[in-house]
């Protein structure tokens, strides 16, 4: 019983880090699990490829280094160089009228010429490398700027658009020289692009009928090293001979970003409309970190990710908590409907994602039963998961495309564009910040009074959990102000949350168990079982509550109190 004690532990689901990744493994859903029932409709299946390269800008009439034979490239297997190939390119670049894709570094493009010409979106780079999603163009798709932006792709970047329509923004020509390095067997490892870039921006309606007028060009030439079937020695060997010959790291991170640079707006984040250490500001900018997580969740959940359904969901969260124990920062009643939309939200996610948890959890436990009762306790918990889950993601998918859902992402920009604040928000932050968190505190202390009163099955133990959950993302968002005691502090109330995290999941386990027992589908070796591991479940729960009560001893350490708060 005791090595099932320590599973269970280690598999509850619900431990979210600042950044917002499970530290779990992602669960294996029923056929149709999140990818299939969370994609779009489209017939047309994307195309993805990892771009991994270097940007440079040099000269206009500056000339290339000869790159055969250099000893620096044929250490690294780059001994041959291929005859230079020139492609004229035409891209149309499509954005809403508040340029939402290129603000969040993504850029969606329909482009003719060269051995790639189609629909490209290219999403944000992770570790150096960015994701390109493709589709070819239709038959006698001719004119770009009457071009309509394919559903998938659409779909993909509905979040970040916040349901705003596309249209093309900019027009970017391109008279590319291509030269690949190969290996000894004449493998292409490493391209270097030469482009020769005319840029005009589009100014008209989103309407194909009324035309689109182009501004002045723009001129500039840059390189593109990228790796193809080689490595990123190999990348870094090339980019470093065109430095040395007097190339430089690209100012934009894309062509489109140095097109359009006069005309996207300022982030507001760079310039909080109060005094930079006041506490409005502070917060006001841990929420525009927030809302730029939402959005790469939502391309997650769209795409169906394995851990996107937690991470939207925590970050929902986070933001939610942030409102809340900063609430006195904003005008009274200002955040109480942002915080209800975010909060329905949630709960949609949570239906999914809680049947995730708990199938994980049946799963592993199962293991430590007779293999003679498992493998059919097993079957009959994996038909009902096959039976619920399917409808509890297309919620979900129904939710992400409503506009319900992306009239919340817009108020959410709007509250960050012009955040009501109240006049407590011009105190400095880290006095300020402290007092909320402290108040906070001592809330959350009055809770867990009312749990230990009567702690047998007592549910103020689900809301001292959720409170221990909103003081630990609102401590972890002000940590940028108050410093590693605020971290530290924040580390032991999630040792909290973790706690009674399992004691829910147990809790929640053991009724799913019980109502499934009931069923007429399940026989009497499943049922069984099941009632074994309701047992088991039920000891968890109590279990859990001797571990809370020594984590809230820590927390409530004078020292720990001392060093966060001051008091």
């Amino acid at each position: 019983m005791a090595s099932r004690q320590r599973r269970s532990s280690t598999q509850h689901a619900a431990i979210e880090t600042p950044s917002g990744v499970q530290t779990a493994p992602p669960v294996t859903l029923p056929p149709g699990g999140t990818a299939t029932a969370l994609a779009g409709t489209a017939a047309a299946v994307p195309t993805r490829h990892l771009e991994i390269e270097t940007k440079l800008e040099i000269g206009p009439e500056a000339s290339l280094p000869e790159l055969a034979g250099r000893r620096s490239l044929t250490s690294v297997g780059l001994k041959a160089v291929a005859d230079p190939v020139v492609h004229e390119l035409d891209a149309v670049y499509f954005d809403t009228p508040e340029l939402d894709l290129l603000r969040a570094k993504l850029t969606l493009r329909h482009r003719t010429g060269g051995d790639d010409a189609g629909w490209h979106l290219k999403l944000p780079a992770v570790a150096g490398a960015r994701t390109e999603v493709g589709l070819p163009l239709e038959s006698g798709e001719h004119d770009p700027l009457a071009a309509q932006v394919p559903a998938a792709l659409a779909d993909l970047v509905l979040g970040t658009a916040r349901g705003r329509s596309l249209r093309p923004v900019a027009r970017i020509r391109n008279r590319r020289t291509v030269r690949r390095l190969l290996d000894p067997l004449g493998t292409p490892m490493v391209e270097v692009a030469d482009d020769q870039v005319t840029s005009t921006r589009l100014v008209g309606s989103d309407t194909a009928e009324s035309g689109f007028a182009e501004s002045p060009p723009t001129r500039w030439r840059e390189l593109e090293v990228e790796v193809l079937a080689g490595d990123r020695d190999q990348l870094a060997a090339v980019v470093a001979l065109l430095q040395a010959a007097g190339a430089q790291r690209a100012s934009s991170a894309s062509k489109l970003a140095r097109a359009m640079a006069d005309a996207t707006p300022a982030d507001p984040a760079s310039a909080p409309p109060c005094k930079p250490k006041a506490a409005g500001a502070a917060v006001i900018v841990a929420l525009f970190r927030l809302r730029g997580t939402l959005i790469g969740t939502d391309r997650a959940l769209r795409e169906g990710h394995g851990n996107a359904l937690h991470d939207a969901r925590a970050c929902a969260r986070r933001i939610r908590s942030v409102l809340a124990v900063f609430s006195s920062l904003f005008a009274a009643g200002a955040t109480r409907h942002l915080r209800g939309e975010l909060q329905h939200f949630g709960a949609v996610l949570s239906s999914a994602r809680d049947l995730e948890v708990l199938h994980r959890r049946l799963t592993g436990q199962l293991n430590d039963e007779p293999s003679e009762y498992a493998g059919r306790a097993g079957r009959r918990i994996d038909e009902e998961m096959a039976r619920l889950v399917p409808a509890a993601l297309a919620e979900v998918s129904e939710l992400i495309r409503s506009e319900r859902y992306l009239a919340m992402l817009r108020e959410l920009d709007s509250f960050l564009s012009a955040p009501p604040l109240s006049r407590r928000a011009a105190k400095q932050a880290s006095s300020e910040l402290s007092t909320l968190l402290a108040a906070s505190w001592r809330q959350l202390g009055e809770l867990v009074d009312q749990a230990l009163a009567d702690p047998l099955d007592n549910p103020v133990f689900h809301e001292v959990r959720k409170g221990a959950k909103a003081l630990r993302y609102a401590a972890e968002a002000a940590s940028a102000t108050l410093g590693e005691n605020t971290v530290v502090f924040a580390a032991a109330i999630e040792e909290i949350q973790e706690v009674l995290g399992e004691h829910q999941d147990a809790l929640t386990s053991a009724a799913w168990l019980a109502d499934l027992a009931l069923q007429p589908e399940t026989d009497g070796v499943s049922g069984f079982v099941f009632g074994r591991l309701h047992a088991f479940e039920q000891a968890v729960a109590a279990g859990t509550l001797d571990d809370f009560s020594d984590a809230w001893d820590r927390v409530e350490d004078g020292e720990l109190l001392e060093a966060a708060f001051g008091r």
